[in-house]
């Protein structure tokens, strides 16, 4: 990348991050299956302190010469900012609505206390690399006092992740979701029917009966609940988050996600 495109997408991108708010680290639904998810984004440019010096210099220059920019940046930071406010009120007012459906104790997976006063909902697929890069905060969040975590398996990476999420609820049924579904968490590799069985027999499932219980009609619909109440609540990505009635797409750390919840107590 030459020096001189490199400052023409420098400049152009402070208009586009002001337009977006803030990076929201969530994978959307991909057309097809895996080829979205396979994709490898190209390498970074590297550059010498000396040319960071210079594309910093540049970089200022031009906000000088245009100083526009900034205007059009914050005018699209506070339209962003009220798309939002205004998404997020409808998407309380239909999580209010939904009520007993968005959790349903017999349906859902639960992790923590399950009569947490604060409730954290998750929509995630095992193949979402976001939703694997948090997942072990989210492990920390379930040994926390008083909050209560459901799942909502969301496969919409292909037959794989279908495989994957129908396996892990099958695991519900011999008391071990939540052992397993922290497994296919932390593989770093496709999960294939052969890598989703190897981990379930290494973590003491027994693997013949979870094939049966695969094929349940239960988890057909549990899994066409998880995709209606998505499309109810504007989910278009992974992960996402319900707490208590606010949606929150995108990865959050474990620090945010306990503030957020400390918030919602006090609220």
């Amino acid at each position: 990348m030459t020096m001189v495109r490199w400052l023409a997408v420098a400049g152009t991108s402070l208009l586009a991050l002001a337009s977006t708010g803030h990076a929201q680290e969530t994978t959307p639904i991909p057309e097809d299956a895996f080829s979205a998810f396979e994709s490898q984004a190209p390498a970074e440019p590297s550059f010498s302190d000396a040319q960071r010096a210079e594309i910093n210099g540049l970089i200022q220059q031009y906000i000088q010469d245009n100083p526009e920019v900034i205007l059009q940046a914050l005018q699209a930071l506070q339209q962003r900012q009220q798309q939002q406010a205004h998404q997020q009120r409808t998407q309380a007012r239909t999580t209010a609505a939904l009520g007993s459906d968005v959790v349903d104790p017999e349906r859902d997976p639960i992790a923590g206390d399950p009569d947490g006063s604060v409730t954290v909902v998750e929509f995630f697929d095992y193949h979402c690399p976001f939703c694997k890069r948090i997942s072990r905060g989210m492990a920390k969040l379930a040994e926390d006092d008083d909050v209560r975590i459901v799942f909502k398996e969301f496969p919409v990476f292909g037959p794989d992740s279908v495989f994957a999420a129908r396996a892990a609820l099958a695991a519900k049924e011999q008391g071990l979701y939540h052992d397993f579904h922290v497994a296919l968490m932390q593989n770093r590799g496709r999960l294939s029917e052969r890598t989703v069985m190897r981990l379930a027999d290494r973590v003491g499932l027994e693997v013949d009966r979870l094939r049966e219980d695969m094929q349940s009609p239960e988890i057909e619909q549990t899994l066409r609940t998880n995709f209606q109440l998505a499309q109810q609540l504007g989910i278009r990505g992974t992960p996402s988050f319900i707490i208590e009635d606010e949606v929150i797409p995108g990865a959050i750390d474990l620090t945010t996600m306990r503030r957020l919840i400390q918030s919602k107590r006090q609220s």
